[in-house]
């Protein structure tokens, strides 16, 4: 029964109020509970919800409002003293704990806030900006000068008559939880603890320990002394810091935020016993809580777990530990926002009534940082929570990429500074003429020109000092001086703080072109490559870091909390449905639809209203600026009538729903249709329809174009994935939107009237200031914000304020924020976690069955296939006796197939690689021109088979034996191997049995056989297509390359010729000798292409071009061969005839020659086919769902702007009427800012051009420059342009219509933002498909990233014994301790060098620079010491062992060098540079010293590989580009962005300027400039056959294809590269398992200790020795050293009487208190001691397995293997293909260890017996005796370990029983081997030697070897080593007793016993 009117009336209010509660919960947020679950359901509230509608009338809408919010009472419990004298039973605190908990007080702050958002907005909602540049901002004494002002003072003292302000809020609040310290720790800790004397209380004290850190059961020694200054200062810094440490509970995660309480020695108050003032009751009762599971940890306490955790989760445990325990005041984020907010609202309010806040110098910051409240707005809904929260994730990762950043910032600020200070101070100046004084001019410069003797001059200096000339020159009549930087120096490389500015400016990829130019112009051409170098490292390598961390961390908290980092809504798997699809279902269930005649109707009729759609989209875009009334009318007619027809479709649709009609409802697409049909239809009232609104509501219309977009195939699924998660999309928009928003009223309060009103971005109000920040936000000439700004600040002192500002915002908003849209769309093409195994499973079975044959479009056009078989005869009488012939697989079948023999290519090249040795060069050739040979992966099978006839064989048991053939058996590698070459000797056979039918079709051209020698030497060059050879010669490894090398050779000598011949130079050769044929140049192109004639034909006389079977045409690289071959045919040719070339086409067909490039470098092809070949579709999908957004959009433009873009180039004309006639203007200004040299120009009414040329006067035009626009370059300009609309024919006035900044925004967000987004998730995807990850799980991916750290480890080279001689000695420990006073003085050193270098400036005084290379030559000197005292402790072998060291050698030794010269005065410019670059490179010692710099460094450099292939391809592209640039635009005429050095003349600013166009920079501009075209240049004449006019086709192809290659897909590709390499271990670093710097610097210290130091193996004896020692995350040993016996006896040992043996009714004897030794055995954990035992076991035994016979295991293996039992879970960790291979392995070593198992407690029972009879025969002579005796045996057989080395079934034993041979020392008893196992009777008897079976070593140590080689991804649900339990244990020995020999043993000695 459905609910009444008034119910339902009721039920909406409540619905309200509640949400009103929990957005109040989350953005007051009283309780602290940041990470909560409970806060992440969804309400209404929220972006996030559920976006299927619910049917109206369900019964459950009451229970919904019955959910339960958060007790506050429970959550804010009452605990000890805060202020040190409010306690629990104060009044005070009491009254402001009642108003805290009081239920609607969060809700009232919640209104305050957006009531103080409000004013704050209104406030600045009216602008303020200066009239003219003269004017100053007026002094302003008084806080209320407004209405707001007003409200917002009595907001921050009293609200509505109740004090609960912000300030009495914030009292409240300390009152109830405390300022600083913790209630529960009491103020006289803080002085107690600043005591040196006091150390930490080490139960008190115990650090806070990371969830899932092993804690270490043992005392760790600390090798460092004792007493040291570090140690005191770290002491100190403890005791300090104690006090304030926050304590944390760590609960179960289920829990009620409620649950916890305090210490047990808190006080608390319990909430459900007292009431509050609106419950009426006042009574109170204090509570004593005891220790309870509702307890949390005690202060300074931690737990501790065994399991590895994640960084993210660690922070979801601590926080919610800590927010449980109610934080105090200045110890949670937003409360100390909050503090700051009242705090510098204060300093405002007293600062503004002085007149101190606006008076000469304006002091902004304090207002700027009163508004910081507001930030809690971020917070408003569930789905900005959680984006917040997954940022705080991913905050300590971000902060430490942000460190590394900035240092390699830091060392390009000191080098910008070493080369480029006071670069940029000179200026060319005009001297005065014609009246008009000097005038500078706006290029910077080097030098000028002597008017007297025409010589070149330096540049006029300030100081005087003498310069050489440099950089441009002023022409004549010009002077070069040295005045001021530009942007009123602030754009400089004076100071490092300059210096770091420009650098950032070049990372941010985004006005760094104009300062590298004006840098050239200032210094030398070669200056560019620092700023390339600059971009490249920072911002398409470090700064993509940034997407790393976001992409694979919120990643991860999507795998592990199935929800969405974006949203609090549930993820759900994408249902790919049809939207005509009619069943509809809610909740859960499918609702069955009725047959509907209406429905079926709709079906087949419903491409009709698609067709509309894009004929109402055709029929708008055919308007244009000039239309005609019949047009119009036309149009207007059209839209009448479609939106009629649109109408009815959807009473259609809501007819074919009856009688369900509620389903209509249901899907999205209904009501979206629904929607633009009524808003369609209400702008066709007359009244709209003519109003100027309407061609804004053609949206409505335009937004039907949806439909055609999904109806086009490949384009739904990819929306779908975009749009996939439209909350996460939706929800990171309004984040967006908000940070932007709180930004603007940030920046509004400092700089609102401070900037001139023209200038567009002036802050003058709060719409201009978001517009501002956005730009900002979106990297699009943000400089001009920031100069700007600046500048107008340096008279008033805030412009430091102002910098650090916008670098910061920027910093936040482009690097982090942009970058989060990636993961965002990312989450939509990641694969569910649960379905990446069942792909995983079916990607391996297909991997498994043989490859199939397919034909190939060549094979299908073979005239073979039909011409009839015509096999030449065979006497058989002559057939050599080695002769043999491939058949069929299909023929023999039946019959057991002989072992492969290698095919004739392969005997061949081995014989002549056994004849020749080849030296390192050709191989290095080799590999650049066949890339690197196939790994010698051998199968199993393989493996096992070679390995029979080892000479050095040793005995295994059969168990061992059985589980090998196992093992090969279960290892599908060799099947699939023998498979596979099955499947390719099939197709050769076939082949070759096609080839003797037709003998014609193996002979080139019907001429060359197979033993013609032309054809054989031709082979003998070049490689075949399709295959190798079947019957031809291989090609020649020698032959082959020295050929490929005479082609390399050649091409780079093409384009030398070609990058020197350029059009240019070849019309002043022209004019110099005429045009004639046969210039050099001319014939260096034909011998070019004569030679790629030459391989052509060589391949063809080789191999045949089309009908053959390796033919020309079935390579791809040959097709392109083909096309470059015919292109420079083409232009040789006509090079040749007409003089000059015949036209661009001919000319540009040079540029195909570089990529001629690719086909010839391995490297190359196989990049270009993985980057761009595998993944050219999804690609080409972006790029057309992107051009398909632009389609509708374009039209709106059209619609809205056509006409209106018009401007007069006379700024002083009122509109089109008054522009005529002409106007004096002028390109200079003189000394006091008027125009200088004015010359008059005729007035032009045309579109606007602020940077390039565009106009929504039509839709190829507004298309187009929304096309430019999307790129996010030129978007600031055109905007600027259509907000300065006044009407139409009207001149523009800046910001006049703002409001049309909505269009662009909207546009940029979802165009330049998701559409570029969109790109690199595509690309990342791609990286991920072609590498195998997209189908990883989370911990597949942490170990192949535990593997890459695994392998990039090496073995220490140190010496394994310590030197003897003291002096030697002293260095050798200097050079071990990582963490000495040496290493830690040497690092502080290397830190005070870094800042010396950055007080480097311009002109310092000669002091400063005396004393600073005084200091450089100290700290180089200390540098060459510390460099001798590590050679000598370490030796030459372990010094030149590890690259740092060689790396320090030769900086040290050109530093030290360098800097004598300098300092003694015998210096020069070479000198000088080389010693700025060894100073600056002393700086990289911190990255080898410091940990998180050292572990991004590794990070960075693992993608450095794929980088430089990238780059080398990339390289590839530049040059083709280069040249078609060069020969198509070298002779174009200027236009104006064209300088000397940018433009096309020559191969270098071509390449420079493709450069810089790749990061997006003005690249429209460019393109705009080279479609000049007559009459604006010159065309070609007989006279002149070269002409300087573009070509609009040519800029408009050429630019937008390098715009698109470059920009999108390369620039994207450095994106991806990075996310795929980035090593999720470093984020592991917080787990449990962190292989540290230190762990691992410890393990390479012990492996050193045993490891053999020539062979660099563990041999088979040290295992045990070696297992034992080991310690941290590596221990493996049985016992934990604090159960050592002799730990054990040291703390048992009873001190009193150590002479005291033994007395009755004592409990201490020999010195041992027995209390202590029972106490302390019976804490010995049995259970865990048995899973050590067994993990102690299984890891020797396969090591056993593992290690090489003679050597020994490697330190690689030896890691993975301890990776395998320590870190890893194999079911989870590997795939499926390994995890075949690794349970076989476990399989067999677990048997191995059970076999041990049974025969040690064999040999228990044996040692049993024994001593059963010694005790009898000790008791036999003293039965008699009153007192008893004591007798100790020594010779007792003590209880085994584990038998680490011996071979089950090689052990002598005899069949009377086994005795045990007690090792000498404990060394011996660790290392017991077979020799400790003896028979009782003396040798091996003939009955043991027949369990034995002499055979090979097996394949134990090459399979194992090749195991831990192979340890890479695997997955599946068998058991490993790692997953047992006791009971396990237990059961896998009795099997094995029952399954083995010894079970019979077994039995019969336990009857015996029993009977005994």
């Amino acid at each position: 029964m459905g609910l009444s009117p008034i119910e339902r009336s009721g039920t909406a209010i409540g619905r309200f109020s509640r949400s009103i509660r929990r957005v109040s919960l989350r953005v007051v947020n009283f309780a602290g509970v940041g990470i909560d679950d409970r806060i992440r359901l969804s309400g209404g509230d929220s972006l996030s919800g559920n976006t299927n509608q619910r049917v109206p009338g369900d019964d459950d809408e009451v229970e919904k409002s019955d959910e339960p919010l958060m007790d506050l009472s429970k959550v804010l419990p009452l605990r000890g003293q805060t202020l040190g004298f409010f306690g629990p039973t104060s009044r005070i605190r009491l009254a402001m704990y009642d108003f805290l908990i009081y239920p609607w007080t969060e809700p009232v702050i919640l209104c305050s806030i957006l009531l103080y958002a409000v004013l704050l907005t209104t406030q600045a909602s009216r602008t303020l900006t200066l009239p003219n540049p003269n004017a100053s901002p007026p002094p302003v004494v008084g806080f209320f000068h407004t209405w707001e002002d007003y409200i917002i003072f009595f907001l921050f003292i009293f609200f509505r008559n109740v004090p609960q302000s912000s300030l009495f809020e914030a009292f409240a609040r300390i009152c109830v939880s405390g300022l600083l310290l913790d209630p529960d720790v009491p103020i006289r800790a803080i002085f107690t603890s600043l005591s040196m004397d006091n150390p930490v209380d080490p139960v008190t004290a115990t650090p806070i320990v990371r969830p899932g850190a092993v804690a270490s059961t043992h005392t760790s020694t600390n090798l460092s002394r004792k007493g040291t200054i570090f140690h005191r200062l770290q002491t100190f810094y403890g005791n300090a810091t104690r006090p304030f440490a926050v304590p944390s509970t760590t609960g179960d995660p289920s829990s009620p935020v409620g649950a916890t309480a305090s210490a047990s020695s808190a006080t608390l108050v319990s909430p459900t016993s007292r009431g509050h003032k609106g419950a009426g009751t006042t009574a109170t009762l204090l509570e004593k809580t005891a220790s309870s599971s509702s307890t949390p940890a005690p202060a300074y306490s931690s737990q501790q777990q065994e399991t590895l955790r994640l960084p993210f989760q660690f922070s979801i445990d601590l926080a919610r530990g800590v927010t449980r325990r109610n934080l105090p005041y200045l110890r949670h984020s937003w409360t100390r926002i909050d503090a700051v907010s009242v705090i510098t609202f204060w300093i405002t309010f007293v600062l503004a009534q002085t007149g101190v806040e606006r008076g000469k110098h304006h002091i902004g910051l304090f207002r700027a940082l009163s508004v910081l409240r507001t930030a809690r707005l971020l917070a408003i809904t569930s789905g900005t929570t959680t984006i917040m929260r997954s940022l705080k994730t991913a905050r300590p990762l971000l902060a430490s990429v942000a460190y590394f950043v900035l240092f390699a910032v830091a060392l390009f600020s000191i080098i910008g500074v070493q080369s480029f200070k006071g670069s940029l101070r000179r200026w060319c100046y005009l001297e005065p003429t014609l009246g008009e004084p000097e005038t500078q001019l706006t290029h910077q410069c080097g030098g000028y020109i002597d008017p007297q003797n025409f010589s070149v001059m330096p540049y006029i200096t300030q100081d005087g000092r003498s310069v050489t000339p440099k950089g441009y020159i002023c022409p004549l009549g010009q002077v070069c001086k040295e005045v001021q930087n530009p942007q009123n120096n602030i754009e400089s490389f004076d100071t490092i703080y300059f210096s770091a500015l420009q650098v950032f400016v070049v990372a941010s990829a985004n006005g760094w072109s104009t300062l590298m130019y004006s840098v050239i112009d200032s210094e030398f051409f070669i200056c560019c490559f620092f700023f390339i170098i600059c971009i490249v490292v920072l911002n398409f390598w470090l700064i993509n870091l940034f997407v790393a961390v976001i992409t694979n961390t919120f990643s991860a908290i999507r795998e592990v909390s199935h929800k969405s980092a974006f949203s609090a809504a549930p993820l759900k798997p994408v249902v790919d449905e049809q939207d005509e699809a009619w069943a509809v279902g809610t909740e859960g269930r499918r609702r069955t639809a009725r047959r509907n005649p209406v429905r079926e109707l709709y079906q087949h009729v419903r491409w009709c209203w698609v067709a509309l759609a894009l004929a109402s989209l055709v029929l708008q875009a055919t308007r244009d600026v000039n239309i005609s009334s019949t047009h119009e009318q036309i149009l207007n007619i059209g839209e009448l009538v479609l939106t009629i027809a649109f109408d009815i479709e959807i009473a259609i649709r809501l007819v074919a729903h009856l009688p369900d009609w509620r389903g209509f409802f249901i899907q999205g697409n209904n009501y979206l249709d629904l929607v633009l049909a009524i808003g369609s239809t209400i702008i066709q009232i007359p009244v709209i329809h003519d109003s100027p609104a309407y061609p804004w509501l053609t949206i409505f219309q335009l937004a039907r174009f949806y439909r055609v977009i999904l109806e086009i195939p490949r384009m739904r699924p990819l929306l779908l994935s975009v749009f996939g998660n439209m909350s996460g999309l939706a929800n990171m928009l309004l984040f967006l939107i908000l940070v932007n928003y709180l930004a603007a009223l940030f920046s509004v309060q400092i700089l609102r009237g401070d900037m001139q009103g023209n200038q567009a971005m002036n802050f003058g109000q709060i719409f201009t200031s978001f517009l501002a920040v956005y730009q900002v936000f979106s990297s699009e000439n943000w400089t001009n914000v920031l100069y700007n700004s600046a500048t107008a600040e340096i008279p008033l002192g805030q412009s430091l304020i102002v910098i650090l500002f916008i670098v910061g915002w920027f910093f936040f908003a482009n690097f982090i924020v942009l970058q989060m849209f990636i993961a965002v769309i990312n989450e939509n093409f990641d694969v569910a976690e649960e379905a990446k195994r069942s792909q995983q499973a079916s990607h391996y079975f297909q991997t498994q069955e043989p490859e199939r044959a397919r034909a190939a479009w060549i094979h299908k056009l073979n005239p073979y296939r039909w011409f009839k078989p015509s096999p030449k005869a065979i006497v058989v009488e002559n057939l050599p006796l080695n002769l043999v012939l491939p058949m069929q697989k299909a023929l023999v079948q039946d019959y057991g197939m002989p072992e492969r023999r290698p095919s004739r290519s392969r005997t061949v090249g081995n014989r002549k690689r056994v004849r020749h040795v080849t030296s390192k060069s050709l191989n290095m050739l080799q590999q650049l021109f066949m890339g690197d040979t196939p790994s010698n992966s051998v199968p199993l099978a393989t493996l096992r088979h070679v390995r029979e006839h080892s000479t050095h064989q040793n005995p295994i048991d059969e168990e061992t034996e059985r589980y090998l053939d196992l093992l090969a058996a279960l290892n599908n590698e060799g099947a699939a191997t023998e498979d596979a070459n099955d499947a390719l000797d099939e197709r050769k056979a076939i082949k070759a049995d096609f080839i003797r039918n037709h003998p014609s079709y193996d002979k080139t051209f019907w001429i060359f056989s197979q033993k013609n020698p032309a054809r054989q030497f031709c082979q003998m060059l070049v490689r075949p297509a399709g295959g190798e050879r079947i019957f031809g010669w291989p090609p020649s490894p020698i032959a082959h390359t020295i050929f490929q090398l005479v082609l390399l050779v050649t091409v780079v000598g093409g384009i030398v010729v070609e990058s020197v011949a350029t059009p240019v130079y070849r019309r002043k050769y022209y004019a110099e000798h005429g045009r004639v044929r046969g210039s050099w140049f001319d014939i260096a192109e034909s011998a070019f292409g004569l030679t790629l004639m030459v391989e052509f034909i060589i391949k063809v006389v080789a191999d045949g071009f089309l009908f053959t079977p390796n033919a020309y045409v079935r390579s791809i690289w040959n097709i392109l061969d083909f096309f470059i071959m015919v292109g420079l045919f083409v232009n040789v040719t006509t090079g040749l005839i007409f003089i000059g070339g015949l036209s661009r086409l001919t000319r540009a067909l040079k540029a195909l020659r570089a990529l001629k490039l690719i086909t010839l470098i391995e490297k190359t092809r196989s990049t270009f086919e993985s980057l761009i070949i595998s993944g050219i579709l999804r690609i080409l999908d972006a790029a057309l769902l992107a051009m398909l957004y632009m389609i509708p959009y374009a039209v709106w433009g059209l619609n809205i702007f056509a006409g209106l873009t018009n401007t007069c180039n006379d700024g002083s004309v009122s509109g089109l009427s008054d522009c005529i006639n002409e106007y004096e203007n002028s390109v200079v200004t003189n000394s006091n800012g008027g125009p200088a040299f004015a010359f008059p120009v005729p007035r032009v009414w045309a579109n606007a051009a602020p940077s390039t040329k565009f106009s929504f006067d039509s839709f190829r035009a507004s298309l187009l420059i929304l096309f430019e626009i999307v790129s996010l370059e030129g978007w600031i300009d055109v905007m600027g342009v259509v907000t300065s609309i006044t009407g139409r024919n009207q001149q523009p006035q800046t910001n006049a219509s703002q409001v049309n900044a909505i269009f662009f925004v909207i546009y940029n967000l979802l165009g330049g933002v998701v559409i570029l987004t969109l790109f690199v998730s595509i690309i990342i995807g791609n990286f991920r498909t072609k590498t195998g990850t997209a189908l990883l799980t989370q911990p597949q991916r942490e170990w192949i990233d535990l593997q890459k750290l695994i392998k990039r480890q090496r073995p220490s080279k140190r010496p394994k014994t310590r030197p003897t001689w003291p002096f030697r000695a002293w260095c050798f420990d200097r050079a071990v301790y990582k963490h000495g006073w040496w290493t830690r003085m040497m690092t502080v050193l290397f830190t005070v060098h870094i800042f010396a270098l950055m007080t480097q400036t311009f002109a310092p005084p000669s002091f400063a620079d005396n004393l600073r290379n005084d200091f450089f030559l100290f700290v180089t000197v200390m540098y060459v010491a510390d460099i001798v005292v590590r050679f000598y402790g370490l030796g030459w072998q372990s010094f030149r062992a590890n690259g740092w060291n060689v790396f320090d050698v030769i900086v040290a030794t050109g530093s030290l060098l360098t800097t004598i010269s300098v300092r003694v005065g015998a210096s020069g410019y070479v000198i000088d540079q080389l010693q700025k670059l060894f100073l600056v490179s002393i700086a990289f010692k911190l990255v080898q010293r410091m940990n998180n710099l050292n572990k991004l460094f590794k990070t960075s450099v693992a993608s450095l590989p794929v980088i430089i292939s990238l780059l080398s391809l990339w390289l590839v592209l530049f040059v083709f580009f280069g040249i078609l640039f060069v020969e198509t635009f070298s002779l174009t005429k200027w236009n104006t962005m064209e300088t000397r050095e940018q433009n096309y003349s020559t191969m270098g600013n071509a390449l420079v300027m493709l450069a810089f166009m790749t990061s997006g920079e003005s690249w429209n501009q460019y393109m705009h400039d080279y479609t000049t075209t007559y009459p604006r240049c010159t065309n070609s004449s007989p006279n002149d056959l070269d002409s300087d006019c573009g070509s609009t086709g040519w800029a408009y192809t050429l630019f937008i294809s390098w715009n698109i290659l470059s920009m999108y897909i390369f620039v994207n590709m450095f994106t991806g590269v990075v996310v795929e390499n980035f090593s999720y271990v470093f984020q592991t670093t917080g787990g449990a398992k962190a292989v540290t710097r230190e762990e691992m610097r410890a393990f390479k210290k012990i492996w050193a200790e045993f490891a053999n130091q020539k062979t660099g193996f563990l041999e088979r004896a040290q295992f045990v020795p070696f297992f034992r020692k080991l310690g941290g995350i590596f221990e493996v040993r049985i016992y934990p050293a604090e159960f050592s016996v002799q730990n054990i006896l040291a703390s048992c040992t009873d001190t009193t009487d150590p002479d005291y043996k033994w007395t009755p009714g004592t409990k201490s004897t020999h010195g041992v208190n027995l209390g202590l030794l029972n106490a302390t055995l019976s804490r010995i954990d049995h259970e865990a001691i048995r899973g050590r035992r067994k993990l102690f076991s299984c890891l020797y035994h396969e090591a056993i397995l593992t290690h090489e016979r003679g050597k020994g295991i490697s330190f690689t293996d030896m890691l993975l293997l301890l990776a395998h039992h320590k870190f890893i879970v194999d079911n989870e960790a590997l795939v499926l293909k390994d995890l075949v291979v690794r349970t076989g392995t476990n399989e067999l070593v677990n048997d191995l260890v059970n076999l041990d198992r049974v025969r040690s407690l064999l040999k228990s029972t044996s040692d049993r017996r024994q001593l059963l009879e010694l005790r009898e025969q000790a008791r036999g002579p003293t039965a008699e005796q009153d007192v008893p005796e004591i007798v100790v045996v020594e010779d007792i057989p003590s209880t085994p370990p584990p038998l680490p080395s011996r071979d089950i079934t090689s052990a002598r034993r005899h069949s009377a029983g086994l005795s045990w041979v007690e090792p000498e020392t404990p060394a011996q008893r660790d290392q017991f081997d077979l020799s400790d196992l003896t028979p009782i009777g003396g040798p091996s008897t003939q009955a043991s030697r027949g369990l034995r079976r002499d055979r090979r070593l097996s394949d134990m140590s090459t399979l194992s070897a090749d195991l831990g080689l192979r340890y890479t991804r695997d997955l599946s649900v068998f058991r490993d080593s790692s997953s047992f339990s006791a009971d396990d244990y237990d059961h896998d020995a009795l099997a094995s007793m029952q399954n083995s020999s010894w079970g019979a043993l077994m039995l019969e000695a336990e009857e015996e016993e029993q009977k005994e």
